[in-house]
């Protein structure tokens, strides 16, 4: 999941927290394979905000996706098709692959580190390979260990995070729909009873859209990967998260950001609760994990240094609910999406 948005210090509480821990065989940064350059960071340019995104011409307005009868053609890498997540569950379950509960996050240069909530530690996983594709825009990752990942360009592919270095696969996903240039995406559960999963979209469509109908959620189908409409929301820019009892929630606002509930069958607002803090973010993401949340945001018009790690108690259970503590002030990379899977504990 990912997005943009800043930081302002003076609501967060301060945490002393342990060193990062950088690990992998993969990536760039100063040679030496971590991923990263010689002070712990990942190596950056200053080119691109990692969000919005233009408006894509050639949707014809149906669930079919992208009409090929149209001159306009969204972009590909020329990729085969593979289907990807798409093949049916195992019986009536949806299994979890082996060690899939941690927070999984994506950077601007198309990198994947795993983030571990209890350490409050970064590892470097692997470099995505997907035919020279550049400007991610966000993630989701799948209760099979995938990773979903959109670039600006409305392309969608994925990535096996058990076999780091491997190619991207491509679903088949057909981009081009007005609502949905770009979206925030998250993986939610069917029920509490129900382990099977969907992946959600919120619409990307830039920062400040907002008012009546600016947005809408989507869903798209496991077996035919299309998206669809769920119903308009006012909110033209946010991300997503989902849980494993079928919970979903979203990040949105710039001046003033919110943490939103929504029904992911309706789109009706759940519930509402403001971010003090946390305003105009030029890049953000965030993941829901033990009952908590976890805002990657950095700061207003920030193209270069390492993405904040703030901590919500949501549940309380920290004994302050709803409050913010920092707990990294420069992550290792710049974070543009964020994903966990509906294993994760809740």
């Amino acid at each position: 999941m990912r997005r943009t948005w800043g930081l302002g210090g003076a609501a967060l509480l301060l945490c002393g927290c342990g060193g990062l821990l950088f690990g992998g065989d993969g990536g760039g940064g100063d040679g030496d394979g971590d991923g990263d350059d010689d002070d712990g960071r990942e190596t950056r340019n200053d080119g691109g905000d990692g969000e919005g995104g233009s408006e894509v011409t050639g949707w014809n307005g149906g669930d079919e996706g992208w009409d090929s009868e149209n001159d306009s053609s969204p972009p590909t890498t020329g990729i085969e098709p593979t289907g990807a997540d798409n093949e049916l569950p195992e019986g009536d379950d949806c299994p979890c692959v082996a060690d899939n509960e941690d927070i999984y996050v994506l950077s601007d240069l198309g990198t994947i580190w795993r983030f571990d909530p209890q350490s409050v530690e970064f590892t470097y996983i692997t470099e995505i390979d997907c035919g020279g594709m550049l400007d991610t825009f966000s993630m989701g990752v799948s209760r099979k260990g995938r990773a979903w990942v959109q670039y600006q360009s409305g392309d969608l592919y994925t990535v096996d995070l058990k076999d780091p270095g491997s190619a991207c696969k491509d679903p088949g996903f057909q981009p081009g729909n007005p609502l949905f240039p770009n979206f925030g995406m998250a993986f939610v559960a069917d029920s509490a009873d129900q382990t099977c999963d969907k992946l959600y979209a919120h619409s990307g469509i830039g920062a400040g859209v907002e008012g009546p109908d600016a947005g809408a959620l989507g869903v798209i189908d496991p077996q035919t990967i299309v998206l669809s409409e769920i119903a308009k929301i006012d909110s033209g820019w946010g991300e997503l998260t989902g849980t494993g009892d079928g919970r979903l929630f979203a990040f949105e606002g710039s001046e003033q950001t919110f943490l939103v509930e929504y029904d992911k069958d309706t789109a009706q607002v759940l519930g509402k609760w403001p971010l003090p803090g946390i305003e105009n973010p030029s890049a953000f993401a965030f993941a829901f994990w033990g009952g908590d949340f976890y805002m990657f945001t950095t700061e207003p018009d920030d193209l270069v240094n390492g993405s904040h790690v703030v901590h919500v108690d949501f549940d309380g259970s920290d004994g302050d609910p709803m409050a913010l503590t920092l707990l990294i002030d420069e992550a290792p990379l710049r974070i543009v999406g964020a994903g966990v899977s509906t294993c994760a504990p809740l």
